[in-house]
């Protein structure tokens, strides 16, 4: 009698702890998907004043691509950090049901409609969970 008292908290801990668990990856398995998007600019001689005369565009459908949760973020790449450093590529995280998701919402972009980006790969990507 004495024993079980003892070991029945333990087994109760365990229990719910598995069953914690159970319900984590239940749910996680009904979340949207993360994808990093790794673009390219072209690099031809024009390629800076294409990137330029859409970008306005670019940033306000990123904007509502953010506000609705689908991007998680998203920047310029660079030659450098130094005042003369050029934007020569993007790289963005999406959350979406599927790639094909994410390839459809790149292929709309003014990036891609504005021949900016010479080419783009979509990565599947699971952000880490830290304390």
């Amino acid at each position: 009698m004495f024993l079980s008292a003892i070991r029945t908290p333990t087994v109760t801990r365990s229990l719910q702890a598995q069953s914690t668990r159970a319900l984590s990856v239940s749910a996680a398995l009904n979340e949207k998907k993360q994808f990093i998007v790794i673009a390219h600019d072209h690099t031809d001689a024009d390629a800076q004043k294409r990137r330029l005369s859409v970008r306005e565009t670019h940033l306000a459908g990123a904007r509502a691509l953010k506000k609705d949760g689908t991007l998680q973020l998203g920047g310029a790449l660079l030659t450098n950090h130094s005042e003369s450093g050029k934007m020569v590529g993007s790289i963005m995280i999406f959350s979406a049901e599927s790639e094909e998701d994410v390839r459809k919402i790149i292929e709309k972009d003014q990036y891609v409609q504005g021949n900016v980006w010479a080419k783009y790969d979509i990565y599947p990507f699971r952000q880490a969970a830290f304390p």
